[in-house]
């Protein structure tokens, strides 16, 4: 679980079981992401700017037809 990504986004926590990712929003908001690779949320968890780094990806799996469920 990566705490405290920004000021809207509480965590994001990842299941390597199901290879899901879900983004927990300060709001109470929850998004969830399916066939997420290992190493792609550990890109998220290392970088410096972890917002950048988790809209990257989500964009990216949004842009793929992978929007979240709610």
């Amino acid at each position: 679980m990566i705490p405290s990504v920004s000021r809207q986004i509480a965590f994001v926590q990842y299941d390597d079981q199901s290879s899901s990712m879900t983004v927990q929003y300060h709001t109470g908001f929850k998004a969830s992401y399916t066939n997420v690779k290992q190493d792609e949320y550990q890109l998220i968890f290392t970088s410096a700017n972890r917002y950048d780094s988790l809209m990257r990806l989500t964009e990216t799996r949004y842009m793929e037809g992978q929007s979240p469920t709610k």
